[in-house]
């Protein structure tokens, strides 16, 4: 019987991809893995991006900086 293979934490598998990318100079793909380890709500991602070496040539990318960039906050209208 095969066992479900399914990948439980898909953002976490797409930051490792982005990581692989980086790591081989493919910034497109890099760039591509690393929105959709955002998108997938990958948990420390900002975080991971910026102190991991790998990614270290990429933080100068404006849209790196787009997507490590805080969120503002809400501001509630009268």
């Amino acid at each position: 019987m095969l066992q479900d293979r399914s990948v439980s934490d898909r953002g976490r598998f797409y930051f490792l991809l982005a990581k692989s990318f980086a790591e081989s100079g493919n910034e497109e793909r890099a760039i591509l893995y690393l929105r959709k380890a955002k998108d997938e709500g990958y948990a420390t991602f900002i975080a991971d991006v910026k102190k991991d070496k790998a990614f270290a040539a990429l933080l100068k990318n404006e849209e790196v900086q787009n997507l490590i960039a805080p969120k503002p906050a809400e501001t509630e209208q009268p």
